[in-house]
């Protein structure tokens, strides 16, 4: 087997990476995965390591970390079906792998599907000029990373970071009037927000996307309209189960591009990490990586 490049995040996680570190080290190695290591030490610096790894000649890439270090790695890869994409979950959210069938602290077998060597093809979406693996969003859910990254990781772990910057989101959110350009319909009215999913997780395990296929050359988008604050708080629990689709404020469409324009600003994140404001547009890249994954991968099943 060739060599690949792992890129470590020792930070990720408020630090659990580095603690996992070692251990998938001697994993990996007691695996007979061949590789080479590099480190991130600031933001940005995974982005850079890919790609300088593939100018290197390196076609395997794997990003140890949470979701936002797989964010900058997927951008320093690019559109290249050639190459091939690993995720070792050691973050706060570990969204992404949840869509390929595992538990967000299955690093362990992350690792041994490394050594496997079983891939898929996936899509990966692109909004403005950024890449993502996973979910964007615009309105309320990127006002909620911002918090959970400014804030929230700092005082919580894993899921409860996010939680509690919903909670002080909430506070101060109002909606606000938006225009979705789809593929074939435009679609107007008040929004909370609006998730353009590649994959079926976003905000540390809400299921906000339980349909989306990274294989199907579609965004789904989701979209969460007109809803007093009260009913969020009481419709908001279900999104962990994905049985939020059924209410009547919230509707799901497949696009290929979806351009989104909004009367106040609202922000917009990606994998968790915040790319910009709208006016914002997407496009769907479909097949553009291939990425380590179970044999005869299938989406995550209900939990109910």
């Amino acid at each position: 087997m060739e060599n690949l490049m792992l890129i470590v995040n020792r930070t990720a996680g408020r630090g659990k990476c580095g603690q996992l570190w070692p251990l998938a080290k001697d994993l990996l190695h007691s695996l007979g995965v061949n590789y080479e290591v590099s480190f991130t030490e600031g933001k940005g610096d995974a982005t850079k390591l890919a790609a300088e790894a593939l100018n290197s000649g390196i076609t395997r890439i794997v990003s140890m970390g949470g979701d936002g270090t797989l964010h900058e790695v997927v951008n320093g890869i690019g559109i290249r079906p050639e190459v091939t994409l690993g995720v070792i979950p050691a973050g706060s959210g570990n969204d992404f792998v949840r869509s390929l069938g595992m538990a967000p602290g299955d690093w362990k077998v992350a690792c041994e599907l490394i050594a496997r060597g079983n891939t898929m093809p996936v899509d990966i979406g692109q909004v403005s000029e950024r890449l993502y693996a996973n979910v964007s969003g615009v309105g309320f859910d990127a006002a909620v990373a911002n918090c959970a990254n400014e804030w929230g990781k700092i005082h919580f772990r894993g899921s409860a970071a996010y939680m509690a910057a919903l909670l002080r989101t909430l506070k101060e959110f109002s909606p606000t009037e938006v225009t979705i350009e789809l593929d074939d319909r435009t679609i107007q009215g008040s929004s909370w927000l609006v998730a353009v999913a590649n994959a079926q997780f976003f905000g540390g395990g809400m299921w906000v996307a339980p349909e989306a296929s990274m294989q199907d050359g579609l965004f789904d988008i989701c979209i969460l309209g007109e809803l007093s604050k009260a009913g969020f708080l009481k419709a908001f629990p279900s999104v962990f189960s994905g049985k939020h689709l059924k209410h009547p404020a919230i509707h799901l469409f497949r696009s290929r591009k979806v351009r989104i324009t909004t009367k106040s600003d609202y922000l917009v994140q990606a994998d968790g990490e915040i790319v910009g404001s709208t006016p914002i547009e997407y496009q769907l890249h479909p097949s553009a990586l291939q990425v380590y994954c179970k044999p005869h991968n299938k989406p995550p099943q209900s939990k109910q």
